[in-house]
């Protein structure tokens, strides 16, 4: 098996988890629509990761100039190409993605207009800085379809313990808040009254699936990774009766569909995230039919 190959299955494993604890919460809370603000702002910060990687790298906007100040004429042009070096756009989209976390929830709490158009302005708008920085990183033909709908021959070694480090501080923080989480997600009032802080456990939701969010960026995109986030959940949901249940469910069905979809994009030679997503979406349309426990 080739290592980028393999390592896309370790990402699909190693995520799937993630995915199925987050999405469990999401679909539970049913904010997928703030998740999709969420994901695509984050968009805008590969767009700035990927622009400020060419002008350190290039040089670019007097960099340079600037650099000398402190190291020196001499070496300055080689600490721009170290510095350029070290900035990874999924970082960036990382920052990008919880800075509109917390934007998002101090709009829902705070701003006047009606939630869904502010939020519709958000998707945009991280959307559209995104694309306005790639349009300036010279031969970025590729780098759209990339970072939207994925690709398995950019993820590496590196991605994988990226993926499993932050999956790992996911998980801890939902293990030491789970009681609160659930609560909630399924009664606020009821929340309230046992003295849960539910606005500080609804921005930490948010923080953490904006974190999870960009963990499968590189395989399946973010136009489609909100499927991806919710359809395992919504799937699980048609058959557990309890949240921790339907969290297991959730994992496995993300895992074998994501594996399932890596498996046929190899065979057939096709897109590594749309086909994982149709079969998480057949996984749905399969359960449709068994009513709602």
């Amino acid at each position: 098996m080739p290592e980028f190959l393999r390592n896309v299955y370790l990402l699909s494993a190693v995520s799937s988890v993630t995915f199925g604890v987050i999405g469990a919460f999401v679909v539970a809370r049913r904010i997928g629509y703030l998740t999709g603000a969420v994901s695509h702002c984050a968009f805008g910060g590969v767009g700035i990761g990927l622009w400020l990687q060419q002008i350190l790298t290039n040089g670019s906007f007097g960099i340079v100039a600037l650099v000398s100040f402190f190291v020196g004429n001499a070496s300055a042009k080689e600490v721009c190409k170290k510095l350029g070096a070290h900035i990874d756009p999924v970082v960036c989209a990382l920052i990008f993605a919880v800075l509109a976390a917390l934007l998002v929830d101090w709009i829902r709490r705070h701003a006047k207009e009606r939630e869904e158009t502010i939020l519709g302005a958000i998707w945009a708008i991280g959307m559209a800085v995104g694309l306005i920085f790639l349009e300036k990183v010279s031969g970025n033909n590729s780098n759209v379809s990339t970072y939207l709908f994925g690709e398995i021959l950019l993820v590496s070694t590196r991605d994988v313990w990226f993926s499993a480090i932050f999956g790992a501080i996911i998980l801890g923080t939902v293990f030491f808040n789970f009681k609160k989480l659930e609560a909630v997600c399924f009664d606020e009032e009821y929340a309230l009254l046992r003295g849960v802080n539910v606005g500080r456990q609804n921005r930490l939701l948010l923080v953490l699936t904006s974190i999870a969010v960009v963990l499968m960026l590189r395989l399946v995109g973010m136009a489609m990774i909100v499927a991806l986030l919710t359809l395992p959940a919504a799937t699980a949901s048609r058959f557990a009766k309890r949240l921790d249940t339907m969290i297991v469910a959730s994992i496995l069905v993300c895992f074998v569909g994501s594996w399932l979809g890596v498996w046929l994009s190899a065979e057939l030679d096709c897109s590594t995230g749309p086909v994982i997503i149709l079969v998480v979406a057949f996984f749905y349309a399969l359960s449709l039919p068994f009513k709602r426990r």
